[in-house]
């Protein structure tokens, strides 16, 4: 399954050339927004968060990504979204969702971005462990990851 996946992956999202071939072929489209989520070295009590282990339903977490997808380009007309969100160990400082919007112009492009990251936390069945400096784990409560 997984060397099918398009949305998740287990590996260091390389930003670069991922950016290189998302933009190719697009001469009309003057903008590209990215986003990049960054697993955060937030204070919990007296511990700190080293890392953060992502869970996912993969099967049905690549289905509503790929929906999402589709909702951007046609509500906000937006040229090309992609999504990648990684699961398994990411620690503090790495990348662990990138969402980026091909558009001809910027208004749409921003608009579009806020979207799907809206509804990538409302509705993909990812969740994620903190792992503290403490040795501690802890399950985050809330869906938005």
């Amino acid at each position: 399954m997984a060397e099918n996946l398009k949305y998740i992956t287990f590996e260091r999202i390389d930003i670069n050339s991922t950016l290189d071939v998302f933009t190719d072929g697009f001469p009309k489209c003057g903008s590209v927004v990215i986003f990049e989520g960054r697993v955060r070295a937030d204070k919990i009590d007296d511990a700190v968060v080293e890392k953060i282990i992502y869970e996912s339903y993969i099967e049905m977490a690549e289905k509503e990504f790929e929906k999402i997808e589709k909702e951007a380009i046609e509500r906000f007309g937006v040229e090309k979204v992609i999504i990648k969100h990684r699961i398994g160990e990411v620690k503090v400082g790495e990348v662990a969702l990138l969402v980026a919007v091909l558009s001809a112009h910027r208004k749409e492009g921003f608009s579009a971005i806020q979207y799907v990251i809206d509804e990538v936390k409302r509705r993909v069945p990812i969740w994620k462990r903190e792992i503290l400096s403490d040795g501690k784990t802890r399950w985050v409560e809330e869906h938005g990851h």
